[in-house]
Order: structure tokens, then sequence, then C-alpha cells
């Protein structure tokens, strides 16, 4: 009877020491992958005031219209997420219709500092979300994984269309950004993370969706081309 009672005690003994052999290798593996360069440094500081052109195409900005832009969060929340964030208002010459532009960017995307969603901040700001869906556009320079969303405040319709950049990755959804920031992690990286957002003031969210695809297109054309990687990443190599 007493053997039937020693044994499961070795067993567990021998799963104890399995169980912290285990843990030590993981904190081994944890220290040797842990990220010790910004990918910032690598990619080169990026100051999308310069980056973004003023004018290019068929868009002018229109000056002293950036207040108007929804900001990404709420005020006193943008310098503890972000390293800098820009917004301005252009104007498509052809229709004179207004397009805003707001970016926001973070140096360090750890999972504390994470780049809020429009999903996120425009609820807390009174926005009603009537629609979202998942888009791929089509740029001169390669498909972008994109999110469209037909949002409202009050009597203020304002169609909008957004990508995420991490690290060297267009991405789309928390699970596609652990993935880029794990993939980096293992290179050395921390990755910083971008979000570009365009929407109009519009009743026609199908035409506003076509106006803001075509301005991204236009704008990711006449950005300089080492800079295009600071805007989308990897798929500005292609």
């Amino acid at each position: 009877m007493m053997s039937k009672y020693v044994l499961p005690g070795r067993l567990s003994a021998k799963v104890i020491a399995l169980a912290l052999s285990l843990m030590v290798g993981s904190l081994a593996l944890a220290e040797i992958f842990k990220p010790t360069r910004y990918w910032a440094d690598h990619l080169g500081e990026p100051h999308y005031e310069v980056v973004v052109p003023k004018a290019f195409g068929d868009w002018i900005e229109l000056p002293d219209a950036g207040r108007v832009v929804v900001n990404p969060v709420q005020a006193e929340n943008l310098a503890r997420i972000y390293t800098e964030t820009m917004a301005r208002t252009y104007v498509h010459k052809p229709s004179r219709r207004l397009v805003m532009l707001s970016i926001a960017y973070g140096r360090d995307q750890s999972t504390d500092t994470q780049i809020h969603t429009p999903e996120q901040c425009y609820p807390s700001q009174g926005f009603r979300i009537e629609d979202q869906a998942d888009e791929t556009l089509s740029t001169p320079l390669g498909d972008i994984k994109a999110v469209r969303m037909a949002t409202r405040l009050g009597e203020r319709p304002e169609p909008l269309t957004y990508f995420i950049r991490v690290g060297d990755s267009v991405v789309r959804g928390s699970k596609d950004r652990n993935l880029v920031r794990l993939r980096m992690a293992m290179k050395g990286y921390l990755v910083d993370g971008m979000l570009l957002r365009v929407s109009e003031v519009s009743l026609q969210k199908e035409s506003a969706f076509r106006l803001q695809e075509q301005f991204i297109g236009d704008l990711l054309n006449a950005v300089d081309a080492k800079d295009r990687g600071k805007l989308i990443g990897a798929v500005a190599s292609r």
C-alpha cells in the first residue's frame, strides 16, 4: 500500500522539476529575444508634417482647417500614447470636396501604448458607428489592408477609411498587430506604429469611400520614395 502512495509523490517531484526547467528556459529565451532596438531608428524617425506634402495631384491643403478633424483620442491622452499627431484638410480641386486627414504615430507600440483605433475613440466622442467593414485598397504601390466605417455625430455623417502600420507591415486587427510585434521582437526590434485616417462629412458614404481611396493612392504616389515605408512599411518595396 505504501508504494501506491510513494509513486505519485515521485512523479509529482519530477513534474515540478520539469516545470521549473521549462520556466527557466522560457525566461532565458525571453532574455535572448528581448528587443533592444527601436524600429523607428532603423526606419528613420518619421516626421509626418514633412513627409506628407501639402499639395499633390488634384489635392491642396486648406489652411487653418485642421481643427475640424476629429482627434484619434481625447486630447489629454495624446501625449501619453503618441509621439506625433497631425491633422489636415485637403480640397479636391475638381469637385471642391473636403477630405480630412489624420495621422497618429507612436514610436513604441508595446501593449500598454497601442494606437487607439476609430472603433475605440469615435464612440467616446459621441459618434455612433453605423457600419463597418474590412476592405483592401488598391493603390499604385500595392494592396493595403484597411477598414471602412460609417459614423455619425448628431446630424453630422462622417464616412472614414483607415489603415495601421506596425513596424514593417500594414496590419488589420489586434491578432495581426501582435504577430508582427512578436516576429520583429525575435529580430531584436521594438516596433513603432502609425494610424492613417481619412474622412469626409458626407451623406453619400459610397462616394466618400471612393474619394478616400483615390486620396490615399494619390498621396502614396506623391510621397518621396524613401519615406513611403514610414506610411505603409514593406508594401512600399513591392
